[in-house]
């Protein structure tokens, strides 16, 4: 079977053109209605993005916090305690004595050949006891009359006879007693 048209022409035309006009406004109204679902979409996207930045964010802030706490705290300790460390020693070199002086005040005074094998210092009794040897006799008589020529720094020299006996290879030790003037 076949449609025959006979309506006239223009209003043909009118009604292809409605035909045409429905459909171009029923895709005009769907694109609209999707662009606007599309938009919508997005735009609740970014605000839950927008949110879940600034909890974010925040929680990032709060973790810096801490940890610049905690490193502070950490630091903190170190140095107190190398503060303490440094103080603890400026005190204890504070209170003792100037050993220094001593034995650069003695270190001149053996003669070429005497060896000294000990020195020990007793500074609340200011005595120093020397130990040593002297390939002769003469040289450990020397160390004697030089140590008390030095009246600026030394006093009451001990002399062991002992120190004496043999004439070679002489094993010696004196007890002497030192000035205030050299710990100060």
């Amino acid at each position: 079977m076949r449609l025959i048209n006979l309506l006239p022409k223009p209003r043909q035309s009118e009604i292809r053109y409605e035909v045409v006009f429905k459909t171009l406004l029923k895709v005009f109204v769907v694109s609209l209605i999707s662009f606007a679902a599309v938009f919508m979409v997005q735009l609740g996207t970014k605000f839950y993005l927008q949110a879940e930045n600034g909890s974010m964010q925040a929680q990032i802030d709060e973790l810096r916090n801490q940890v610049n706490k905690q490193d502070n705290a950490v630091i903190k300790k170190k140095i107190q305690a190398l503060n303490g460390e440094i103080g603890d020693f400026n005190t204890l070199a504070g209170n003792a004595p100037k050993w220094s002086q001593v034995i650069e005040a003695f270190a001149p005074l053996p003669p070429a050949g005497v060896r000294i094998g000990s020195l020990n210092v007793d500074a609340p009794r200011k005595m120093i006891t020397i130990s040593g040897t002297s390939p002769t006799r003469e040289l450990a008589i020397l160390l004697h009359d030089i140590i008390l020529a030095d009246e600026e720094h030394f006093i009451n020299i001990d002399y062991p006879l002992e120190n004496i006996l043999k004439a070679v290879d002489v094993s010696f030790h004196f007890t002497f007693n030192f000035k205030d003037t050299l710990i100060k």
